[in-house]
């Protein structure tokens, strides 16, 4: 099967993703070892890697990683909580401290993850931040204190048919009230607009948003979407 450099430049793991959505849609494998097999699948392509963006997921460089995920600072805007789904080795908690020193902003960064490897890796890298990582299914996961600032990359930690239930689990159990759930930033065709498109039909409307152009494919761009969750009436 010829790969289709667009869906490459969004997700390099596009393939192995499509076909494990496939073995699920056709029965030929359940939902628990979809998580199973996601969760090996990355977990060795992560620790095999030789760099902390690597072992995050990130295949740029430095410049390209704050370009990127720097644009989380936009959706930032007060001191408090935040957690990171999907957090790999720790390392976005740790840039985004670093990048909001001296802000003004007391943020008290956590990690949440589904694979106790990299997990290990993170707490290894960040010991003085041990307790601040979580294992964990974020579909299912629910904490002991809710975040003022909750953030996920993207929705295809979990099967299609479950993203719904994961922004749900997300918004509902793990932001707190008053607080934000930050999607993204992820990679889209600039023409489209699938995943705003999707959860306003789940009934999100975006409080926020950001845009950048894509650094390498002008037919891609970044986006950056945030729900604001209403305070508790006194």
């Amino acid at each position: 099967m010829p790969i289709d450099p667009l869906k490459s430049a969004i997700n390099r793991a596009y393939q192995f993703c499509e076909d494990q959505q496939s073995a699920l849609d056709e029965g030929r494998i359940t939902e628990e070892e979809w998580f199973d097999i996601h969760c090996q699948f990355f977990t060795g392509k992560y620790l095999a890697a030789d760099n902390p963006r690597s072992q995050s997921g990130h295949g740029g460089d430095e410049a390209a990683y704050r370009y990127t995920r720097g644009m989380l600072i936009e959706a930032i805007d007060r001191s408090g909580r935040l957690l990171d789904v999907g957090c790999a080795n720790g390392l976005l908690i740790e840039k985004l401290h670093e990048w909001l020193t001296g802000s003004g902003l007391d943020v008290e960064v956590h990690g949440l993850d589904i694979s106790d490897r990299l997990l290990e890796l993170a707490k290894k890298r960040l010991p003085h931040w041990r307790d601040r990582f979580h294992l964990g299914n974020a579909l299912h996961w629910i904490p002991t204190a809710k975040f003022d600032f909750v953030c996920i990359a993207e929705l295809a930690y979990v099967p299609e048919k479950r993203e719904r239930t994961l922004l749900y689990h997300l918004f509902e159990h793990c932001v707190a009230p008053g607080g934000r759930l930050i999607l993204g930033p992820s990679s889209e065709e600039r023409d489209s607009r699938e995943i705003e498109g999707k959860v306003r039909a789940w009934g999100y409307a975006p409080t926020g948003y950001c845009e950048k152009s894509h650094q390498r494919e002008p037919a891609l761009c970044r986006r950056m979407f945030w729900f604001d969750k209403e305070r508790e009436a006194k």
